[in-house]
Formats: structure tokens, C-alpha cells, sequence
């Protein structure tokens, strides 16, 4: 069994990961996080209303909307595992939040087209 001091410089060292990794996620944002939140807002809105069909149908839509770089956009979400809308609000948002301090306050004031 390790030490207290063991066990808190492993402690350490793993918060230290972790914060690597948040900054490094952060950093590797393929648009300013109003830009993503609004994207990833538009899939709440409308995958309440209907089922995900299996593709990027509306995160294309809203890139093409907002004039973003779709193929970074979509590069971006794949490789956090978004492959389609569903997977992309599931699975790449989590990431997003866990990356970006004070995101779930964060509010859309740009006008980008929703």
C-alpha cells in the first residue's frame, strides 16, 4: 500500500494530467466556444424535436449558417467521437464542458443564426 505521500503525489500528478489535457482540448477548438455552444445548443433544440438519422445533417446545416469551417468543424467531432448530431451533443459537448470553465453559462449574444 503506497505511502500518504505516495498517494498524494500520485494525486498530484493526475490533476496535473487531467488540467493538461482540459487546456489542450481548449486549445484545439475549432471555433470560438460561442460558435460551439451555439452549435451544440441548435442540436438540444432540435433533437427534442425529432430523432438523430444517423449523420451530421444539422451540425452541417448550422456550420454552413454560421460560415465556420465545416471540415474543421467536422474533423474536430469525430475525433472526440461525434459521427453523427446525437454523438456530437452526447459525447463531444461533455468534453467541451468539462474543458471550458463557466460553460454551461455561457450565452449566445452574437446573433448567430440558430
Amino acid at each position: 500500500m503506497p505511502s500518504k505521500d505516495e498517494t498524494a503525489r500520485r494525486k498530484e500528478l493526475l490533476h496535473s494530467l487531467r488540467s493538461q489535457e482540459r487546456q489542450k482540448t481548449r486549445e484545439g477548438l475549432p471555433a470560438p466556444i460561442l460558435a460551439l455552444k451555439g452549435l451544440f445548443d441548435f442540436h438540444h433544440a432540435h433533437l427534442t424535436e425529432s430523432d438523430c438519422d444517423d449523420t451530421l445533417r444539422l451540425t452541417r446545416e448550422y456550420v454552413r449558417r454560421n460560415t465556420m469551417d465545416e471540415n474543421l468543424v467536422i474533423q474536430w467531432l469525430e475525433k472526440y467521437g461525434g459521427y453523427c448530431d446525437c454523438e456530437a451533443l452526447d459525447n463531444v459537448e461533455a468534453i467541451v464542458e468539462d474543458a471550458v470553465s463557466g460553460y454551461d453559462q455561457i450565452r449566445d449574444e452574437t446573433g448567430s443564426v440558430n
